[in-house]
């Protein structure tokens, strides 16, 4: 997922306005880099899907699923984001994927173990691949690879070259049972990796812009009155 330089220096100017109205009209300084982040304020704000303004959250689309998913978590925030993407990068190929994450994470689905050694990697999303990192993880597992050489077929598996799948594929199942993973664990994590490969966010990436997001969100939650003075000109 990316965001256009333009676009983020512009968020970023915007938030640097809003510290400077605060400052002045105060005589506050807010460390904006070492907020908690389980504010519950800013956690009330984004249930509310009240983020007219803030970085990435300020689409209407966005607004409904935050109502929805109610979340209390960064991390909750951090998979939105995976899925939906941020700053005008909309990911509309996992879009079908976050009606699953919201019942799952509001208990309106089950959460289905799939097997112990790979429960932990996806126990954060409740239960569902969201993000590189996890793909490349089962794949290590589950093959016995290293990391480095997981992460290249996470990526043959995003390119969904022809040749490379019919070797691939049987290549996965053999290492994946060798391993002890019996054939529907292995063809239920095939099937969930090789749609999605490629189209999925890397954490790391994605948690820096949510942390952006959640920066413009905890300014408009405690400090209302300045960041409207701003973005209100800012748009």
């Amino acid at each position: 997922m990316r965001i256009r330089p333009s676009l983020e220096l512009d968020w970023l100017s915007t938030m640097r306005k809003v510290l400077n109205c605060i400052k002045r009209r105060r005589k506050k300084h807010v460390d904006i880099g070492r907020i908690p982040l389980n504010d519950k304020k800013t956690f009330e704000l984004f249930k509310k899907g009240d983020t007219q303004g803030v970085f990435g959250f300020d689409s209407p689309d966005i607004q409904e699923f935050l109502r929805r998913l109610k979340p209390d978590r960064f991390d909750e925030l951090v998979a939105l984001c995976g899925l939906y993407g941020l700053g005008g990068n909309s990911r509309t190929w996992t879009f079908d994927l976050l009606p699953e994450y919201i019942a799952r994470k509001t208990g309106k689905k089950k959460i289905e173990k799939i097997h112990p050694e790979l429960d932990p990697i996806v126990a954060p999303t409740y239960g569902m691949i969201v993000f590189q990192d996890q793909e490349t993880e089962i794949i290590s597992k589950m093959l016995g690879y290293s990391i480095e050489k997981a992460e290249e077929v996470r990526h043959m598996m995003a390119k969904k070259n022809p040749e490379r799948m019919a070797k691939l594929e049987p290549e996965f199942f053999y290492w994946s049972e060798t391993r002890g993973y019996d054939k529907r664990v292995t063809s239920k994590i095939w099937d969930s990796i090789l749609p999605y490969a490629g189209l999925t966010g890397r954490k790391d990436l994605v948690s820096v812009y949510t942390f952006i997001a959640y920066q413009f969100a905890y300014l408009k939650a405690h400090y209302e009155s300045e960041f409207l003075a701003v973005t209100a000109h800012a748009n």
